[in-house]
């Protein structure tokens, strides 16, 4: 049973995020909560309470709308949907229902295309909420269209990982029975052999089919993003480690800059300071 938010500007860009979302999971035991937030641009003066009013009126008639939406997307499905609007900003909210009960499994957003691989997003919702949360995040881009994961690639930053942190992972690949690729990227001047020697997968993978690769590259995004276009795969999965506050405020890491550029939906798994 897994409990999914899945934040929501309305959009069809969301709408296709969410759809994927329910076709991933599926309906059975599953919950699913569309969260709208609201609020006046900061250039605009204090808002007054009957602005406040109709702002809360218009995002919970949208998530309504949203809703019937999502339902009509999905005629075979009866997931059970439920609705969430609040004022203020996304990744603020999204961490107050982090921390509420039902906590939630993981975090589904949809992401818009931008030209070039090199191009750094500044700002934006998915960016801030990826380096906030510490509950998964499965980041949609807007042309992904759903099919059970069957390739699946795993960027290895040479870190540990811990079992619990490999959770959504392993569901999905026990679930939709995929191969699970382990790609080290290490600098150009450097040897491959000795990157993966150490690794800790086998023992948390166990059966799920598993292979190691190693490719070389100064600029990790593009390597990364060439192989997983390469393999074929359905999906990328990226770890974020929360290494302290100097290195969320004045660094992107590489999960965040990945989720903004590629095509296919990637999911970024969330791992404290090891």
């Amino acid at each position: 049973m897994a409990h999914v938010l899945i934040p929501t500007d309305l959009s069809p860009n969301a709408l296709n995020a969410a759809v994927y979302a329910i076709h991933l999971y599926g309906e059975e035991g599953n919950t699913f909560l569309l969260v709208n937030t609201y609020g006046l641009p900061i250039t605009l003066e204090e808002p007054s309470t009957m602005t406040m009013e109709v702002l809360a009126l218009a995002s919970t008639e949208g998530l309504e709308r949203f809703a019937a939406q999502l339902r009509d997307a999905l005629p075979d499905h009866a997931p059970e949907i439920m609705v969430h609007s609040r004022p203020g900003d996304l990744a603020d909210v999204l961490m107050e229902l982090e921390s509420s009960s039902p906590a939630p499994d993981l975090v589904v957003m949809g992401t818009q295309g931008h030209s070039g691989l090199e191009r750094i997003l500044v700002g934006g919702n998915t960016a801030a909420v990826i380096k906030n949360l510490r509950t998964p995040i499965l980041a949609v881009p807007e042309q992904a269209r759903y099919t059970a994961p069957r390739r699946i690639v795993l960027a290895d930053d040479g870190g540990p990982v811990v079992k619990a942190t490999m959770k959504v992972l392993l569901d999905i690949a026990r679930w939709s029975k995929a191969e699970v690729r382990i790609v080290h990227v290490v600098p150009e001047e450097r040897t491959s052999e000795d990157d993966l020697s150490a690794s800790g997968y086998d023992v948390l993978l166990g059966a799920i089919p598993h292979t190691y690769h190693s490719v070389s590259g100064d600029n990790v995004m593009v390597a990364l993003h060439d192989l997983a276009h390469q393999s074929d795969a359905d999906l990328v999965v990226v770890l974020h480690r929360h290494r302290g506050i100097f290195e969320q405020l004045f660094h992107r890491s590489m999960s965040t800059r990945l989720a903004m550029h590629t095509h296919i939906p990637m999911l970024v798994l969330q791992q404290g300071a090891a």
